[in-house]
């Protein structure tokens, strides 16, 4: 019986200092923070000509008839660029599944990109350690099938943690952030996630790019005030409590609303209204903006409220455990 190879990788949220992560933003820093919400992947090799590839959990299905032609026609096409870009050329079946709901703002293709190149990688029995599936899986998205991406996603997922990076796009130079294990329980007992809707980054990351192609003044300004925050982000975390944190994330937010009226709609007013109303130091949409998922920070004693308010209004509430040992393969 062949071996069947498993991975997982994990997601980020609270990225303070996204969007500086571009090409049309030199010299960026993002701070996040990654969370055990796992893109799986399982991998079963077989003894047929095709790849069948499978996602679970949006009950989609794909087949690569010809490993030598690969075609992108919109279903899977990351998973496919994946396989070409590791010169995958056996029978395979590949299962994919995600905690993350799509279109969540917390990197979930990126996580999804990651733990399929490490399996890929245990299939092929190439070594290539985080930073390189990293830099492979932001390649897939940007050189394979042209969209428009950062780079802190594809990082966060390979290498877990919280993290703080410097970015000259696409290089990172990534600085793990150690914390003791009190504020471990303090974020995650503070911190809420709260799922908002489904939103494609790519659509957002255009809007925002016709502002810079314009040369907006204001849009270069709001850049540097959101990596500021980042940078601050990196001290703050070391602080005796979460006030500072929230006070930046806030801050970040207001300046990421600034960049394109797509930022907010009427479900984000919404939710940022309930945490206002509710006990919340921190506010900020993760990722992109215009939807996806927020990052709340509550105030000591508040969390339970809070998260109860979210609830009576239909928002979904999603764990916060963090990772620190990102993408995982295995063998069984």
């Amino acid at each position: 019986m062949r071996k069947i190879i498993f991975s997982r990788a994990p997601v980020r949220i609270c990225d303070i200092g996204g969007w500086t992560d571009t090409w049309f933003c030199p010299n960026g820093a993002v701070f996040n923070i990654c969370v055990g919400l796992y893109s799986y992947v399982r991998i079963i090799p077989t003894n047929t000509s095709r790849i069948n590839i499978v996602s679970e959990n949006l009950n989609i299905h794909t087949e690569i008839k010809n490993f030598h032609n690969i075609e992108y026609d919109g279903n899977l096409d990351l998973l496919k660029a994946a396989i070409k870009r590791m010169n995958i050329n056996e029978g395979l079946n590949i299962y994919v599944r995600t905690e993350a709901p799509p279109g969540c703002g917390t990197g979930t293709s990126a996580s999804v990109a990651v733990a399929l190149i490490a399996a890929l990688a245990q299939l092929s029995n190439k070594e290539l350690n985080p930073s390189e599936i990293a830099e492979l899986a932001h390649k897939l998205e940007v050189e394979e099938l042209k969209l428009e991406s950062g780079v802190q996603d594809q990082y966060a997922a390979a290498l877990g943690g919280i993290n703080f990076m410097e970015i000259t796009y696409p290089e990172v130079k990534m600085v793990p952030l150690e914390v003791e294990n009190k504020k471990i329980f303090e974020l995650e007992n503070q911190m809420i996630l709260v799922f908002l809707s489904s939103r494609s980054s790519s659509e957002m990351h255009r809007a925002v790019i016709v502002n810079y192609n314009k040369g907006d003044s204001s849009t270069l300004k709001l850049f540097d005030t959101i990596k500021s925050c980042a940078y601050e982000m990196k001290r703050a975390i070391q602080s005796d409590d979460l006030t500072y944190m929230g006070e930046l994330m806030n801050k970040n937010w207001e300046a990421q609303k600034q960049l394109h009226h797509l930022m907010v709609n009427p479900t984000i007013k919404k939710a940022e209204q309930i945490a206002t109303n509710n006990g919340a130091i921190g506010f900020k949409v993760n990722g992109a903006g215009g939807g996806g998922s927020v990052s709340i920070i509550a105030g000591i004693g508040k969390e339970y409220v809070l998260k109860q308010k979210l609830i009576e209004n239909d928002f979904q509430i999603l764990p916060v455990k963090l990772d620190f040992m990102g993408v995982q393969t295995w063998i069984a």
